[in-house]
């Protein structure tokens, strides 16, 4: 594996058995993507993109094929190392936001800090500065029910920097908000990439986060079908 590269994914097969028939998901998949790299890529629904980001997070295992991460082979983990690859290495944004629906904006931030045995109050700062990034300082108080669904996924992107990963996973980040929110989350993903040094890959069918990434690639039945440089700018 080169040290060029911060993940690298290998032949990647991804089998799904759907009572008696075989679903081929990702059919020989392989990526290389550098550090502090911006990728994007593009898929209708059912294309497996996000079967795609699930292995490469250590969320799910291939059927065949290997994906590294800092020349980490995740095959050969077992789910406790992987589960402290994906705490530690690795930040996860959905579409859906997955927050604590019990606990505060600041509180669901803290959450992963704390999995990870930091210190109260270090938690707590952190946790204020990650707030501060996004530009939620004021509502550090509210629960998800409380904020808007952009106001949302600036907390669940805060809460996937809590622990300073290597790597950021988005699948459909701007999916199920308004036009103008989306954009501004694009750009809050582009800002974080380059602010935060941290190598963001988003699995979408948005076409406006080809303006900010460094690569753009097309997926269609389970495959890449093509590759281009993006525009790496702004929305």
């Amino acid at each position: 594996m080169s040290d060029a590269f911060i993940l690298e994914a290998e032949n990647l097969h991804r089998v799904y058995e759907m009572g008696s028939v075989e679903v081929g998901a990702l059919r020989g998949v392989d990526l290389q993507v550098s550090h502090g790299e911006f990728v994007v890529i593009l898929g209708v629904s059912g294309s497996g993109k996000s079967t795609l980001l699930h292995l490469l997070g250590g969320l799910d295992r291939p059927t065949e094929g290997k994906v590294f991460i800092e020349g980490e082979d995740l095959s050969e983990l077992s789910d406790n190392q992987l589960a402290d690859v994906r705490l530690h290495k690795v930040g996860f944004v959905f579409q859906f936001f997955n927050l604590m629906p019990q606990l505060s904006a600041q509180a669901n931030i803290e959450l992963p800090l704390f999995l990870a045995d930091i210190p109260s109050k270090e938690a707590q700062k952190r946790s204020s500065e990650l707030l501060s990034l996004v530009g939620l300082s004021e509502r550090r108080d509210h629960r998800p029910t409380e904020l808007s669904g952009g106001e949302q996924q600036r907390v669940a992107i805060a809460r996937a920097l809590a622990n300073q990963p290597k790597i950021v996973l988005a699948d459909e980040p701007t999916g199920n908000l308004d036009t103008a929110t989306g954009a501004d989350i694009i750009q809050l993903l582009r800002e974080v990439n380059e602010q935060q040094q941290q190598t963001v890959i988003v699995v979408c069918h948005d076409k406006r986060l080809t303006t900010v990434a460094d690569r753009v690639i097309e997926m269609r039945d389970g495959q890449f079908i093509s590759e281009r440089s993006g525009k790496g700018g702004k929305v």
